[in-house]
């Protein structure tokens, strides 16, 4: 019964170390200025690095280039757009070559990280708006959302039970 009890414990073990939970990813500039902020003051910050995310509104081919329009939100830790806080604005992602339409549709979201190169006119249905335009260096698409969350779905559960004075059972249970 003992050598049992030591395999159960062993199998737990594995088990529960192959579990594990999205990494924080580093960012890749800086989140502390958002593109409201930008707008508002009406001119480019220094040309560090930033790192903004949110939900794509369109997507324009150009000869050499793709600019996508993205409605900015703030990021997660992983650096995943948060579309249940409050929008930061709009920008202007330009990427170098073609990004596929069917890829990067409307509603995707994404997480770019670049320079601010200027603010451009531009307008938000009837009204005059200003766009930071972010030239890319990184762009990363995210996975499209089925059901409510990307979370993945793991329960584990053990238990015990008891036949008698003799014998006796054990369970493991693991889920997805």
């Amino acid at each position: 019964m003992e050598n049992m009890n030591l395999l159960i414990l062993a199998l737990l073990l594995l088990l529960t170390s192959a579990c594990s939970t999205l990494a924080p990813q580093p960012a890749a500039g800086s989140r502390s200025i958002t593109p409201n902020q930008v707008s508002r003051h009406m001119r480019s910050p220094e040309s560090a690095p930033v790192e903004w995310g949110g939900v794509i509104v369109s997507l324009e081919n150009l000869s050499n280039t793709t600019e996508l329009e993205i409605i900015a939100y703030p990021l997660t830790h992983s650096g995943q757009p948060d579309t249940d806080e409050p929008p930061e604005g709009r920008f202007i992602a330009v990427n170098g070559g073609y990004l596929e339409r069917a890829d990067y549709a409307r509603g995707r979201q994404v997480t770019v990280s670049g320079r601010i190169d200027r603010l451009r006119k531009g307008k938000v249905g009837q009204a005059d708006y200003l766009f930071p335009v972010l030239l890319t260096q990184e762009i990363r698409l995210w996975p499209k959302e089925y059901g409510s969350s990307l979370t993945p779905r793991f329960n584990f559960g053990f238990g015990f039970g008891s036949g008698g004075s003799r014998s006796g059972g054990v369970g493991v249970g693991i889920g997805f």
